[in-house]
């Protein structure tokens, strides 16, 4: 259960199925963009400046397609998730050297962030290293499916 509703950090407005990005840069800012409208952020730029800056010490490309981009940033309102799947791969020095379809983009507050970061993480990993279940994600073309694989 990821998050008994991933304690509501993931919810069917912070689902983008077709995302059209053409860059790390731009996907991250696109989803910035999301959680803003969603009122989850209070500055998509800043907060676009923060995960970039997170994103510039390692990789965030876990592999098998996935990357998972967070910053901790005082532009967040309320730890939260975006989950999109790109319409093209995209580069993003992954691990294993595989493109980008699948992000999962974390906010979490500078404020006694690394709790809400720290279980959202963990849930997430543990999915994500079944092969099974990245299959399915990658299938899945419905925001609830997305959502109903996510939970279980």
């Amino acid at each position: 259960m990821l998050m008994e509703k991933q304690n509501n950090f993931l919810t069917k407005d912070n689902i983008v199925l077709n995302l059209d990005a053409k860059s790390r840069e731009d996907a991250i800012a696109q989803l910035s963009e999301v959680l803003y409208k969603n009122g989850i952020i209070t500055d998509a730029d800043k907060f676009t400046r923060d995960v970039l800056k997170r994103e510039s010490m390692t990789t965030t490309g876990i592999g098998k397609h996935i990357a998972i981009p967070h910053g901790k940033s005082t532009a967040i309102k309320v730890p939260s998730m975006v989950f999109a799947k790109n319409k093209t791969p995209l580069k993003w020095n992954s691990l294993d050297g595989s493109k980008v379809t699948m992000i999962f983009l974390m906010a979490v507050s500078t404020n006694n962030g690394d709790k809400e970061h720290l279980k959202m993480l963990a849930h997430l990993s543990g999915k994500l290293m079944d092969d099974s279940f990245v299959s399915k994600l990658n299938k899945a073309n419905k925001t609830k499916d997305i959502l109903n694989l996510l939970e279980d």
